[in-house]
C-alpha cells in the first residue's frame, strides 16, 4: 500500500471513528429512552385491551407506539447517509482534480507526481476537515428532528 493510501486511510478511519462515537451517543441518550418508551406504550396497549380486546385493536395500538422510534431511526440513518455521501463526493472530487492535473509527460517524473499527490492529500485533508466540522450541526439536526417528529406524532 502506498504512503498516500495509508495517509488517506488514517484520515478516513479517524472521521469514521468520530461518526461512530456520535451515533453511539445518540443511540444511548435518545434512541434507547425512546425504545423503552415504545415498549412501555405497547405493554399499555395490552393492558387497555385486557382479556376482551380485539387482536386488531392491540396491533393498531402497538403500531402507533412504534412510529416515533421508527421515525427517529429513519432520521438518524438519513443524516448519516447524507454525511457519508458528502464525504465520499468530496474525496471523489479531490481524486478527479488530481487526475485532471496529470499529463502524459508527468508519468515518469517522480517530482511532478509527488506534487500531484501532495495536492491530492491537501484536498482530501480539507474534505475530511470539512466533514468533521459538519458533525456537530448534523447531530443537532438529528436531535431536533427527533423532538419535532416525536412530539408531532
Amino acid at each position: 500500500m502506498s504512503d498516500l493510501q495509508a495517509r488517506v486511510n488514517q484520515l478516513t478511519s479517524k472521521v469514521e471513528g468520530d461518526l461512530t462515537n456520535m451515533v453511539d451517543e445518540i443511540e444511548r441518550l435518545k434512541l434507547r429512552p425512546m425504545g423503552r418508551q415504545m415498549y412501555s406504550c405497547i405493554v399499555s396497549c395490552y393492558d387497555k385491551a385486557g382479556k376482551n380486546g380485539r387482536k386488531e385493536q392491540i396491533e393498531q395500538c402497538a403500531q402507533q407506539c412504534q412510529i416515533p422510534y421508527q421515525q427517529a431511526q429513519a432520521v438518524t440513518q438519513q443524516e448519516i447517509g447524507n454525511f457519508q455521501n458528502r464525504l465520499q463526493n468530496g474525496m471523489m472530487q479531490c481524486q478527479n482534480d488530481a487526475q485532471a492535473m496529470v499529463t502524459p509527460d508527468m508519468q515518469g517524473n517522480d517530482k511532478k507526481m509527488k506534487q500531484v499527490e501532495d495536492n491530492l492529500m491537501k484536498c482530501i485533508e480539507g474534505a475530511v476537515g470539512k466533514s468533521k466540522k459538519e458533525m456537530g450541526p448534523m447531530k443537532q439536526r438529528i436531535e431536533s428532528r427527533m423532538t419535532v417528529e416525536v412530539s408531532g406524532s
